[in-house]
């Protein structure tokens, strides 16, 4: 019935998709039913109580064995019953085989020969149990003895052929088996009818199931109150290592356990007790798409992001890769097999428990090249747990290192103790590791280390924890145990953690023939230290020996003379860009390779606006993995497109870049401001930064004035209208208030008005402001920048005769004589109504902007009456520089042509003008760059050409299509206008 049951069980199993687990590994089970053997004193070992499974059972002490089974040893050795076998000479042995062969339980190979010392046999085993059990006359049948054996259970978990020879492990199985079974015709087992005690087996019945990632086993374990699962990589590619899992078992040994996070690849598992391990069976994880399985954030300093598999460094180290509206990030790790990575925000960011927050990740990727992108995932912060220690570390003589749970606040020297005192040393915070360094050595031997109040940035204090740990004295040196390079890097790895104080670079070289060849800079960490020798770069293809001297461990061993071969692998990887990023004024764009690259040329970026207009870049800084593109004006709101082409890398083969394009979206997520106000009698003009919500605008509710010397909300019935396409309001207010005339004013009775509630058209609300109409500026008109994006100027030159001015409201009068101009005239000035007026100017050979200001004595007039402050104005150039008019035919100076342009060009590109021209020689020939030079000028308008080798005769100048360097002051490049200019 036992044998149906566990084959429906299997059957129904096999129907739901689950893969029954494989019987105990066999050498367990031999171990096992040794051991019970060994307790019942059936079987024993030698004298230093090895019970010796794996050695060979003669047919003689099988003999003694089965009496001891019987419990009847004494019996038997006392046996003086004849036997007729005639190789049976040993005196020892006789009575034993009198005894069994009485007993019906042994019969000879014949009738004369018992078989002394020959090994027994599988078959011949199964026989004698047969017998035990009361199956004599099944015992019989000698052919069919392996399949009725096998069906009584005698060879359950057994996997041998009946000839095989036996071994006394083997032996103790199929006892074992034999002493669990009913003898015949009976509800007795033969352990039961012996009256010996034998234990269930520890064995474990179970299917597995996967899902994605997880592996999930249910079964039922016996012979067991503890149960671990474990798993064991069978895949060269699976990083994480062998793991083990407490299984908890319910009353009746039934269990359920999970196991996720598990690496694509194939797998084995089994169980074990402590003592024994059940076979292992294969399972195999699919390969899953780069996914973030989870994000997390259990303190207020780490934010952790798990991955579904292992992630490339090249790209998940750095900084730049992560944006998070918690704070900033100053460090990222790598952890449980780099699967998981953990951000460390900035000693000026910590973020506030239970509260969410949004993370976003630029690009990174898995090890085979997928790519992913996070955008605004939410994650809450969510730390209930005080700090504790998670490991302390020996370095040296000289200091412990001490792993927290978490980054915990700068800790003293009053949290520590050691052997009950005070630690007397230096304390240094890093994160979750402090290092205590000693002022006095420790001695050797066992020590505790007392930690108490430490607290974390939530403010929760560890509890006292005391850690024993070891002080080993250690006078071995540091030994390299293995180097990678580069041509250009080296790591080496040493078996232990490097001093950073013995770590410079003359402690590291390589050879070139005689000459010693140092890197230029030296990082340790840990174990590891890295070298940069891109400064003296390896050579490609060759074992190199890095050579190493003096640098020493914590206990001050120094490693004399090292030297390891490397072969250094040369890069054929081209760089990439992990990430940009965007700064808040919108001026700077962040670029961060993957690896370092020259990167400083202008010529590599382009930008374009959303109409595809070109966008002047002002300067490119930066080196190593880390450029900053510097704009003259802020990137426009909306669809930007940067492009980036050139880029190589500072390997030897100077890898380049394949052309990258990235749209930038820049979003307006600006709160609106009121950047002017004015009143006079009953009306009040506010001017807004952006275009608004009329519907917030024009809502009386959304403002809060005071009145004589009560506050309320405006009357229902005051009048609102909108100006310059939404960021002007004229609020006009009844003429009385509650029977009280209203006057705006120093001299009225309305002196203050409180905005809030109201929104620009991308729902930004603004910030509850109170404007007062006290002073004397709000009593004038003024004008105010022109460009929110450029503060500072008030007049925008987008024409070479024409000036615009932006003031704070409406103006409906200005004319000439209200403004002063220096060289230029102003013929004309155009007012609509508008807060912008046009200054018409006379024409000029000149896009230099003039020098401007409002006249103190100007008779200018805004909408509502106000007068306008005098001031200077500060222009805005727009316009592009152009070759004067008069220059067709070009001044010519020995070897060197002049050409002139309307305004100062920029002094630091004077030697790249050279590649926005195209010069056509007497000949007809068009001359490389590479032929002629420029300079600027004294007076910085004139291009000087040097022409190399210069021939007599005619030469055509012209501006190519779209030009690059040629450029004024502000940024303005010069247009080619399709002109040729001539010079002989």
């Amino acid at each position: 019935m036992k044998k149906s049951i566990s084959l429906l069980l299997s059957i129904a199993l096999l129907l739901t998709t689950f893969t029954p687990s494989l019987a105990s590994s066999q050498d367990d089970f031999y171990k096992q039913a040794g051991e019970i053997l060994g307790n019942v004193k059936v079987l024993q070992g030698n004298a230093s109580g090895d019970l010796m499974l794996n050695n060979y059972l003669n047919r003689q002490d099988m003999v003694v064995l089965v009496s001891r089974l019987f419990k009847e040893e004494s019996v038997a050795r006392n046996s003086s019953a004849k036997i007729p076998f005639k190789d049976v000479t040993n005196s020892f042995y006789k009575p034993y085989i009198s005894w069994s062969v009485n007993k019906g339980l042994i019969v000879g190979k014949t009738e004369t020969k018992f078989g002394f010392d020959e090994t027994v046999t599988v078959q011949q085993l199964q026989t004698v149990l047969l017998r035990a059990l009361g199956y004599n006359e099944e015992a019989k049948d000698w052919a069919n003895v392996p399949t009725f054996a096998s069906g009584l259970g005698i060879m359950d978990n057994i996997d041998v052929q009946p000839n095989d020879v036996l071994i006394r492990g083997l032996m103790a199985s199929m006892t074992v088996n034999a002493l669990r079974i009913n003898k015949k015709g009976t509800n007795t087992t033969l352990a039961e009818s012996l009256n010996l005690n034998i234990p269930s087996p520890f064995n474990v019945e179970s299917a597995y199931t996967i899902n994605r990632d997880t592996l999930k086993v249910e079964g039922i374990a016996t012979g067991t109150n503890t149960l671990k699962l474990h798993i064991k990589p069978i895949s060269k590619g699976i990083t994480a290592g062998e793991k083990s899992v407490d299984v908890a078992l319910q009353s009746d040994g039934r269990f359920s356990v999970e196991v996720k996070g598990l690496e694509s690849g194939e797998y084995s598992y089994a169980f074990t007790n402590g003592s024994y391990y059940t076979k292992y069976e294969n399972f195999n994880i699919k390969e899953l798409p780069l996914e973030l399985v989870d994000i997390k954030a259990d303190n207020l300093k780490e934010i952790k992001l798990t991955f579904s598999k292992a992630i490339d460094k090249s790209t998940a180290l750095f900084t730049s890769n992560y944006y998070t509206n918690a704070g900033n990030i100053k460090k990222v790790r790598l952890e449980d097999g780099d699967r998981q990575v953990v951000l460390t925000l900035a000693d000026n960011s910590t973020m506030i428990n239970q509260k969410k927050y949004n993370l976003s990740i630029y690009k990174i990727k898995s090890l085979n090249g997928e790519e992913l992108s996070i955008k605004d995932e939410e994650f809450t912060v969510f730390d209930n747990a005080v700090p504790n220690v998670e490991k302390v570390k020996q370095l040296g003589n000289k200091m412990l290192k001490i792993y927290f749970s978490e980054p915990i606040k700068p800790a003293r020297n009053s949290n520590f103790t050691i052997d009950g005192k005070r630690f007397s040393g230096s304390v240094r915070n890093e994160d979750n590791i402090v290092y205590l360094t000693f002022y006095t050595t420790l001695d050797e031997g066992m020590h505790t280390l007392t930690t108490n109040y430490i607290e974390d940035y939530v403010g929760y204090k560890s509890v006292e924890e005391a850690i024993p740990f070891e002080i080993i004295k250690d006078t071995e040196a540091p030994k390299l145990i293995e180097a990678r390079a580069t041509l250009e890097e080296v790591t080496l790895t040493f078996d232990e953690e490097i001093d950073t104080n013995t770590a410079s670079r003359n402690n590291f070289y390589w050879k070139y023939g005689s000459l010693k060849r140092y890197p230029t800079q030296v990082k340790v960490s840990g174990e590891e230290v890295i070298l940069d020798f891109s400064n003296n770069k390896l050579q490609a293809n060759k074992k190199e020996t890095i050579y190493v001297d003096g640098v020493a461990d914590y206990s001050g061993n120094k490693l004399r003379y090292g030297e390891i071969n490397v072969v250094p692998a040369v890069d054929l990887s081209t760089p990439e860009v992990v990430s940009i990023r965007v700064s808040d004024n919108g001026k700077e764009i962040n670029v961060y390779y993957n690896k370092n690259v020259v990167a400083n040329n202008r010529s590599f970026y382009t930008i374009k606006d959303k109409d595809n207009k070109l966008i002047s870049i002002k300067d490119i800084t930066g080196s190593g993995r880390e450029y900053k593109i510097v704009l003259f004006q802020p990137l426009p709101v909306g669809t930007n497109t940067l492009t980036i082409q050139g880029v190589y890398d500072t390997t030897t083969l100077k890898n380049v870049i394949y052309p990258y394009t990235k749209t930038i979206d820049m979003k307006d997520l600006t709160p609106p401001r009121v950047i002017s106000h004015s009143g006079k009698d009953r009306q009040i003009t506010l001017q807004f930064s952006k275009i608004m919500d009329m519907s917030t605008i024009t809502n009386p509710n959304n403002y809060l004035v005071k009145f004589g010397n009560f506050r309320m909300f405006l009357p229902q019935d005051t009048q609102f209208d909108t100006l310059s396409d939404g960021k002007m309001l004229m609020i006009t207010l009844p003429e009385t208030i509650e029977g009280k005339e209203v006057k705006v004013g120093t001299s009225g009775n309305l002196t203050e008005i409180q905005i809030l509630g109201v929104k620009d058209i991308s729902g930004n609300l603004i910030e509850p402001i109170t404007l007062n109409f006290t002073s004397y500026t709000t009593m004038k008109g003024k004008a105010i920048d022109f460009y929110q994006t450029e503060p500072g100027y008030q007049a925008v030159y987008e024409d070479p005769n024409e000036i615009k001015i932006k003031f704070d409201q409406p103006i409906v009068d200005a004319k000439p004589d209200d403004f002063s101009i220096h060289g230029r005239t102003i013929y004309d000035v155009i007012v609509d109504g508008s807060e912008v007026i046009t200054l018409r100017l006379d024409n000029s050979n000149s896009t230099e902007p003039p020098t401007l200001s409002i006249k103190n004595t100007n008779k200018m007039k805004t909408m509502i009456e106000l007068d306008v402050q005098g001031g200077t104005i500060n222009i805005l150039d727009k316009v592009a520089p152009r070759v004067k008019d008069d220059n067709y035919h070009l001044r010519t100076n020995y070897s060197t042509i002049e050409l002139t342009f309307t305004e100062k060009l920029q002094d630091e590109l004077k030697s790249l003008f050279a590649r926005d021209l195209i010069i056509i020689d007497p000949s007809g020939n068009v001359l490389s760059d590479s032929s002629y030079s420029t300079s600027l000028s004294r007076d910085y308008c004139t291009i000087n050409i040097k022409i190399n080798n210069k021939e007599s005769g005619s030469y055509r100048i012209m501006i190519k299509d779209k030009p690059d360097f040629i450029m004024d002051k502000s940024g303005n490049r010069t247009e080619s206008g399709g002109q040729s200019f001539y010079a002989d």
